[in-house]
């Protein structure tokens, strides 16, 4: 995955997210940045590696419980029957979505397990993040100021 650039590793036993998060943003230089939506797990330890990074940005937590979890898989498999997420072919992706479990609760609420999958679904779960908050952004309403009017 690395030799394909689909992957990069830093670190050695663990990774160091604030230097991490500065070489993400690296590679995305000069594309607009209209949020970055984490997952609450470590959310103090990813705010602080934020800062470290000097990342400024408007930040979205979510969680992968039933609630927000439900949610976000939900619109994410409209977005992919709608035919609105393309990706070119990536091992990575192929590797953590096949690893990936749903579980659902009595009401029918699915939720990315990562207790219950076989392998890293990581980025998996970054995807539904990112293409949920991609469709809760295009399914917003954009109100149109109204012009001044002069008495």
């Amino acid at each position: 995955m690395a030799n394909r650039g689909e992957l990069f590793v830093l670190g050695d036993a663990t990774v160091p997210v604030a230097l991490w998060l500065a070489e993400v943003m690296r590679r995305i230089e000069g594309e607009p940045i209209a949020a970055l939506v984490m997952d609450r797990y470590k959310q103090s330890e990813l705010g602080e590696a934020i800062d470290r990074a000097g990342i400024r940005a408007p930040l979205i937590w979510r969680g992968m419980g039933f609630r927000d979890g439900g949610e976000d898989i939900e619109r994410f498999k409209r977005a992919c029957f709608d035919g609105k997420v393309k990706a070119r072919p990536s091992l990575l992706m192929r590797s953590a979505f096949s690893d990936a479990v749903c579980l659902r609760d009595p009401a029918n609420n699915a939720k990315l397990a990562k207790a219950r999958s076989t392998g890293r679904i990581d980025a998996a779960a970054a995807s539904v993040l990112a293409v949920a908050e991609g469709a809760r952004r295009d399914g917003r309403v954009l109100k149109q100021a109204r012009p001044p009017q002069w008495a």
